[in-house]
């Protein structure tokens, strides 16, 4: 039974779909408010958002983008309620990842077949990554009982999978921090750095899924192949996704996809532009504040819909003396913090690390030690921190 989150203004609107959604088998909590919806959507993490366009104490577009920034709600469906004369306003929620919109008044029967596609999508899709997960995970344990290749080639495959990852270049008036950590003895996480010319550096960061043998194998295309893209569109990010995601849904197996990020910087113009797929989102560091750099974007090699690049967001800055921009996998806001598993070390505790490291200290060292991955991560962990030097 799916949970669907009503925020409307309009109490008899709320009362009314609540009435019918009920009768459709969905649990339904409802909110008056921007503010109200915001804590309800933190406190039950709904299967489905069902969000009027105007509620009277925020604007739309930043109440989408303040549930968006909660890591628990990113890919959460919302349905946008909107009349006729806000079409305009409409089309630019879209930039959140609005997975559909119904006009009002609207047609009950519409709604519900709706609501009822959407919920049950996102619940097959909670349901998969969950049923994914241990499936790889009884890959693995299959594969560690019936391997029978020696110890000795299984220490050389490691060796060579170690010796292939990319070294991250020498640039001057900057530094660039990388740390990667395969959660056993190969991994599905990876990265890249690539120069496109004499000035630009592209920055790649990406995570497959599942783990083990077959992710690293994956990992290995994925890596290559998004390089490729980028030269080939010369660092054009948009189409550097479209050409990524097309060629990873025709060579991906059923059910896998690439989460990633990546960025160029131009090391002339300090300017840094960047497009997220799926991966957490990456941080500005400023005088020991973190940013997150919210953009929107799901994962490659789900999608043939030739313009689903277009739902992608970018964002771009420029790079201060003294400021850093930090890229990472999941592994790491996910590595628990107790030895019960209840708490990870989630975003709060990158900011954490961030703000105790010490002026010209290594970002990525600290975070490391404080989420102690060594002894508590339970998946890749990969983090580069492309710093530019004070003056």
């Amino acid at each position: 039974m799916s949970l669907v989150l009503i925020a409307d203004d309009d109490q008899a609107t709320r009362k009314q779909l609540a009435d019918v959604l009920e009768k459709a088998g969905h649990r339904v909590i409802e909110a008056g408010t921007a503010r109200d919806t915001l804590l309800q959507a933190q406190d039950h993490e709904p299967d489905l958002i069902l969000l009027d366009i105007r509620l009277p104490d925020r604007d739309a577009l930043e109440l989408l983008e303040e549930i968006r920034s909660e890591q628990n709600l990113v890919r959460t469906p919302i349905m946008m309620m909107a009349a006729e004369a806000d079409q305009d306003l409409l089309m630019r929620t879209f930039r959140w990842d609005i997975v559909d919109f119904i006009h009002k008044p609207f047609n009950v029967e519409v709604l519900v077949a709706k609501i009822g596609a959407h919920t049950r999508l996102n619940l097959a899709y909670k349901f998969s990554r969950k049923l994914s997960k241990e499936m790889y995970m009884s890959r693995i344990e299959r594969l560690e009982r019936q391997v029978t290749a020696s110890e000795d080639e299984l220490s050389e495959a490691e060796r060579h999978f170690t010796w292939m990852q990319p070294k991250p270049p020498q640039i001057e008036g900057y530094r660039i921090e990388v740390s990667y950590r395969p959660f056993g003895r190969l991994g599905g996480d990876f990265y890249d750095f690539v120069w496109l010319d004499r000035d630009n550096l592209a920055v790649v960061i990406g995570d497959v899924s599942g783990h083990g043998v077959q992710a690293a194998i994956l990992q290995t295309m994925a890596r290559k192949l998004i390089s490729l893209a980028l030269r080939t569109e010369q660092g054009h990010l948009h189409k550097a996704v479209a050409f990524a995601n097309r060629e990873l849904t025709n060579d991906l197996p059923p059910g896998s996809f690439v989460a990633a990020a990546f960025g160029v910087l131009n090391t002339t113009r300090h300017e840094w532009r960047h497009v997220r797929c799926g991966v957490p989102y990456p941080m500005w560091i400023k005088n020991s504040d973190c940013e997150p750099l919210v953009t929107a974007g799901g994962p490659l090699g789900l999608s043939k819909k030739a313009d689903w690049h277009n739902q992608v967001g970018d964002y771009g800055l420029i790079l201060e003396p003294g400021q850093s921009v930090l890229m990472l996998s999941d592994g790491i806001i996910e590595a628990y913090v107790d030895d019960e598993k209840k708490k990870q070390f989630d975003v709060e505790g990158v900011v954490k690390a961030v703000k105790e490291t010490p002026a010209g200290g290594a970002i990525v060292s600290t975070i490391y030690s404080a989420a102690d991955l060594d002894h508590r991560a339970d998946d890749d962990c990969t983090m580069i921190c492309i710093s530019r030097l004070p003056v």
